[in-house]
């Protein structure tokens, strides 16, 4: 079993072999000293997880996470015990969740789309091997989204070579409607 510690909003896998180990599983991860390895092989630190990619991992079985009391006694962390720590520290999981596990039930990659200004950079295949081909923003099926603030996303989207996509969430059945829209030049 991979064993993870959970430190602040992030689990670290320190243990070089599983955090290896972690990475093959689908791309789990990010190792401290290399932004996008090809493969496992190259990850000669420890891999910080985000904790909706925990969340996951620990729901399917892959990984144990553990985290310290007040006398430095671990204590392992399941799913629920997760999922509750992400919903209090960081805004919307629960709707970054559904749509996170979604698509990787679906065989994506998924990494945080921050630098773009989405909530995920989606991969066919993996990072370090393509480009995200996929930009994804999560929205809840009541939240309004202004015409501009759709095209500001597409310009950034289209300046990275990267196809825009709403995931639209109903928050009470929890169905996810996928919205990708292609630019065309006239």
């Amino acid at each position: 079993m991979i064993n993870g510690e959970l430190i602040g909003d992030k689990v670290i896998v320190k243990d070089i072999n599983e955090a290896r180990e972690v990475y093959k599983l689908g791309f789990y991860g990010k190792p401290l000293n290399i932004s996008k390895p090809k493969s496992a092989e190259d990850i000669n630190s420890p891999v910080l997880l985000s904790l909706i990619e925990a969340t996951y991992l620990v729901k399917r079985g892959l990984i144990k996470v553990v985290t310290k009391d007040k006398e430095e006694k671990e204590i392992e962390l399941g799913f629920d015990e997760l999922y509750k720590i992400g919903v209090e520290s960081i805004p919307r999981f629960s709707l970054l969740y559904l749509v996170y596990e979604d698509l990787r039930n679906k065989n994506y990659v998924v990494r945080s789309g921050i630098k773009y200004g989405a909530d995920f950079a989606v991969y066919t295949i993996a990072p370090g091997i393509e480009h995200a081909p996929y930009l994804v923003l999560v929205l809840k099926e009541d939240e309004i989204i202004y015409p501009n603030e759709i095209l500001g996303f597409g310009r950034v989207s289209h300046s990275t070579r990267k196809e825009l996509v709403l995931a639209i969430v109903n928050a009470n059945s929890k169905k996810i409607r996928y919205i990708i829209f292609k630019w065309l030049k006239m």
